[in-house]
C-alpha cells in the first residue's frame, strides 16, 4: 500500500522491537521513506511533529532533541503546549518518490517502569498522494540486565496456537479473526521456583506491528463511532490457564498511549506463576481482529518484565517476537488442526485418555473426528455448531479414547461439512499425535516346579509386563558371563535350569528410547 513508512532504531541496542533501557541515555534514529509512489510537497507551514511514547515524563521530552537532519530543510523545535517535538520546513521543497527523510532523537531518557508503547509522528500541511494522517513505530523500555540473571527463553516457549493465521478483509465485509497465544513452561521446575512469595510487579505486554501496509497488523488510530478495523478494537481474555491464576488488562482507548498495549499478568496467590506438566500452559485469545491491510507477515511483540527465577535470581526483561500471517480467504474447510501437547503418556489401556485437540475453520456448520491407531478401534465423534455459526470459527474439545497398549503414533482426521448435521462435505485434514506407552513390569516372579531327578531344580519365571517393545531375561550365575535366554517375545512364562548354587535372573523391558529398572527373580 502506497504510503509514508517509519522505521525506528536504537543503533547501541540491536533486535526487535526497539527498545532502550530504563534510565539509560539513548539516540533513536527515525527514517522516514517516500513510498507514496509520487513526490510530496511542502512549504514554511508543513510539520512533522513526533509525540513520545506516554511512559517519557514531560519533563525528559522538553530535555530531547533533533539533530543529524537529511536533507536539512528542516528546523526543531520542543512544543510545550503538545509535549512534543516538532520539525518544520525552512523552504518550500518536494520530497521525492522513494527519498527518504531521516534525523535523530537525542537525549532520551526515560525513568518509567518498563512498558511499551509507539513514537507516532504526524504530518500537516503537506500536499501529495497518499499522504498518511501519521505513522507510528513501537518503543520498548526495559530494564538494563543485572550480571548473573537468567534466561525466559531457557525455560518458557511462547508460541501461537492455530497456526497464528489472521484472514484479511475488506469494509463492507469485516472478518472478526482471533489469535491464540500460548505460554509454556518447558522447564523441570516451575516459573517461580522460590519458598517465599516473588517479589516485584510481574507483567508481561502485549502488541503488534501497527499500520496500514502489509507489514502491519492494523492501524492503531483510535477509532471513531462506527469504525472497523483499528487495532484499538481488539479484545484479549484468558482462554485456558491451568497455572494458578492470571489476568489480562485490554488497552484504554481513552487513555494517553499512542498505540494499544494488552497487560497480563500472574495473580498475586500464584505462587508458581506457570508450574509443571498439567500446570504448564496459559493460553490468552485476542479477539476481534479486524485486519484490512494488505496480505504479508508481521508480528506479535510479547514483552516479560518484572519476573524472577528465586528469591536470589531475576530473569532478564525479554520479549519474544510472534510472527503472524495475513492471508487472503481461501475456500470454505477445516484450516488447521493441533494437539495442545507435543506427546500424550498413557499408563493403562483401560485409561480414558482425553487428547486435548484445537482446530481453526472457515464456513464450516459441523465437523467429525476420526482416529487411527494400527489394530485398535476407536469411535468417531462429532460437533455441530448450529445453523448460524461464525464464518471464521475455532474449537478446542479433548475427545477420550482408550485401548492403547503400547507407543504408537495417533493420527486424528478432522472432516468439514458446510451444514450442521455432517452431509455436505467441505474437505479433510489431519494431524499427528505421539502416544507415550512407557514400558512397566508389574510382576515377575519365580517357582519351583520339579526337584526330582532327572529334572533336578526346574524354576519357572513368569512376568507380566506392558507397554514394551521388547524385552529380555538375562540369566547371571556369578560367573562373569551372563546369559541372554533364548525366550520369544510373545511369551510370559519359561522354564530354567539352573546348575549353579544361585543364579539371579534379571529382566530388562524396552519402550522405544526408554527402558524400565530391571527386575530380578
Amino acid at each position: 500500500m502506497a504510503t509514508i513508512t517509519i522505521q525506528l532504531t536504537n543503533p547501541a541496542l540491536s533486535g526487535d522491537p526497539t527498545t532502550i533501557y530504563q534510565n539509560v541515555a539513548a539516540s533513536l534514529h527515525v527514517v522516514l521513506t517516500n513510498e507514496t509512489s509520487a513526490a510530496i510537497s511542502f512549504t514554511t507551514n508543513s510539520e512533522i511533529i513526533v509525540y513520545l511514547p506516554y511512559f517519557f515524563s514531560t519533563s525528559e521530552v522538553a530535555a530531547m532533541t533533533i539533530g543529524e537532519i537529511s536533507p536539512d530543510d528542516w528546523d526543531f523545535a520542543y512544543d510545550s503546549g503538545l509535549t512534543a517535538l516538532k520539525l518544520t520546513a525552512k523552504k518550500r521543497g518536494s520530497w521525492a518518490s522513494g527519498a527518504e527523510l531521516s534525523f535523530d532523537i537525542d537525549s532520551v531518557v526515560a525513568s518509567a517502569a518498563p512498558t511499551s508503547d509507539a513514537v507516532e509522528l504526524q504530518f500537516q500541511d503537506f500536499s501529495g498522494q497518499n499522504i498518511p494522517l501519521s505513522v507510528s513505530a513501537t518503543l520498548n523500555l526495559q530494564e538494563k540486565p543485572e550480571p548473573g540473571s537468567a534466561s525466559l527463553r531457557d525455560t518458557l516457549s511462547v508460541e501461537m496456537e492455530y497456526g497464528g493465521i489472521v484472514y484479511i478483509s475488506n469494509p463492507q465485509n469485516p472478518l472478526s479473526n482471533t489469535l491464540y497465544l500460548n505460554f509454556k513452561n518447558t522447564g523441570t521446575d516451575p516459573l517461580y521456583s522460590g519458598e517465599d512469595k516473588w517479589r516485584g510487579d510481574p507483567k508481561v505486554e502485549v502488541y503488534f506491528v501497527y499500520g496500514t501496509t502489509s507489514g502491519a497488523l492494523a492501524p492503531a488510530t483510535k477509532p471513531n463511532s462506527g469504525d472497523v478495523g483499528s487495532a484499538w478494537g481488539i479484545s484479549g481474555k484468558i482462554f485456558t490457564d491451568q497455572t494458578e491464576g492470571w489476568t489480562i488488562a485490554n488497552p484504554d482507548v481513552s487513555g494517553q498511549a499512542n498505540s494499544p498495549v494488552w497487560t497480563l499478568k500472574p495473580n498475586g496467590t500464584n505462587i508458581p506463576i506457570i508450574g509443571t506438566g498439567d500446570q504448564a500452559n496459559i493460553t490468552f485469545a485476542f479477539e476481534d481482529i479486524v485486519s484490512l491491510t494488505p496480505a504479508g507477515a508481521t508480528q506479535m511483540y510479547v514483552s516479560f518484565s518484572g519476573f524472577m527465577k528465586d528469591e536470589q535470581t531475576v530473569y532478564d526483561d525479554t520479549t519474544f517476537v510472534v510472527p503472524i500471517s495475513k492471508t487472503d480467504l481461501q475456500n470454505p474447510g477445516a484450516i488447521g488442526i493441533y494437539c495442545l501437547d507435543a506427546q500424550i503418556e498413557i499408563q493403562d489401556a483401560a485409561e480414558q485418555v482425553p487428547i486435548p485437540l484445537t482446530w481453526s475453520m472457515l464456513g464450516v456448520g459441523s465437523v467429525k473426528l476420526s482416529f487411527y491407531v494400527p489394530g485398535v478401534t476407536i469411535p468417531e465423534v462429532k460437533y455441530s455448531y448450529g445453523a448460524t455459526h461464525p464464518v471464521l470459527n475455532y474449537d478446542q474439545q479433548s475427545p477420550e479414547i482408550s485401548g492403547i497398549t503400547s507407543t504408537e503414533t495417533l493420527i486424528v482426521y478432522l472432516w468439514a461439512y458446510s451444514d450442521d448435521n455432517w452431509q455436505q462435505q467441505l474437505n479433510k485434514i489431519e494431524t499427528s499425535v505421539p502416544l507415550i506407552f512407557p514400558p512397566r513390569i508389574d510382576a515377575f516372579t519365580i517357582k519351583v516346579i520339579d526337584t526330582a531327578p532327572p529334572n533336578s531344580y526346574s524354576f519357572q519365571l513368569d512376568w507380566e509386563i506392558a507397554g514394551e517393545t521388547s524385552f529380555e531375561i538375562v540369566a547371571d550365575d556369578g560367573r562373569g558371563s551372563p546369559v541372554v535366554l533364548p525366550v520369544p517375545q510373545s511369551a510370559t512364562t519359561y522354564v530354567v535350569h539352573p546348575t549353579a548354587p544361585e543364579t539371579t535372573y534379571t529382566l530388562n523391558v524396552y519402550g522405544n528410547e526408554s527402558v524400565v529398572e530391571p527386575e530380578n527373580a
